[in-house]
């Protein structure tokens, strides 16, 4: 790559303005789609019954499931991130293998396993995506998941716990949209647009294709999942600790 990393530069600050915007529209769209779709696939009573096996008790009801230790939850969770990680790599290899042409379907089949994994993460902690409150908070993960330096991600933390608060409050779902979600996708789309496509633009190369496919789709799955593991991680925590102040008030 860092061979690669000049003329993949080159090629894609030549590349007009507008077309770049359309890029970043269109991207917009597809994340628009691919978060709607993903939802259908979401394996939440196999999430469940693989967790009810180990503690011998049905957890597919919620109370149950809010009664389980914290390490039993970890358990699980990282489980659907490594296995998200492996379908990555496959995902990867293949799209990338088939060059120009494989990228056309790599970022729809990409962001569908990143989604789902972001959304099985949450079931795991017991916040499954059934209104759009929750649908809200898995997009600001993936939109935290992109960020690579750790000062950003830091203040995305913060911004997630700053929703889960209004979510708390019972703050209503248009406001939420309109200065969380919207921005997080429109700012995902122009980071895709950006950084992604030009890590893509290596993919057509012949050869090294199939082994930057996999590699790229298998970190940035990776790096989406950490961030939703300990993101609900957190927020269980933090769930957990205001349901004792509030017990002991």
């Amino acid at each position: 790559m860092g061979l690669l990393g000049k003329p993949i530069d080159f090629a894609y600050k030549a590349i007009p303005e507008s077309l770049k915007d359309r890029i970043s529209q269109a991207l917009y769209q597809v994340l628009l789609q691919v978060r709607d779709h993903s939802r259908d696939t979401v394996r939440r009573q196999a999430l469940y019954d693989q967790i009810s096996q180990k503690v011998g008790l049905d957890v597919s009801d919620a109370s149950n499931l809010a009664r389980q230790p914290l390490k039993v939850l970890d358990a699980a969770a990282w489980r659907v991130v490594s296995a998200h990680r492996q379908l990555a790599v496959v995902q990867g290899g293949v799209t990338g293998a088939a060059g120009l042409p494989g990228l056309i379907a790599d970022i729809p089949s990409l962001y569908f396993l990143v989604f789902r994994c972001v959304e099985e993460v949450a079931c795991c902690y017991g916040f499954p995506a059934d209104s759009e409150v929750e649908r809200d908070h898995i997009l600001k993960v993936v939109d935290v998941g992109h960020y690579l330096e750790s000062g950003n991600k830091r203040r995305g933390m913060l911004e997630l716990e700053s929703l889960d608060e209004m979510s708390r409050r019972g703050a209503p779902v248009k406001d939420m949209e309109r200065t969380v979600v919207a921005k997080s996708l429109q700012a995902l789309s122009r980071q895709l647009s950006s950084r992604l496509v030009q890590r893509k633009l290596a993919q057509t190369i012949a050869l090294v294709g199939a082994v930057i496919g996999a590699g790229v789709n298998a970190a940035l799955v990776s790096d989406v999942g950490l961030t939703a593991y300990h993101a609900y991680r957190r927020r269980r925590l933090r769930q957990v600790a205001l349901r004792r102040k509030e017990r002991a008030t």
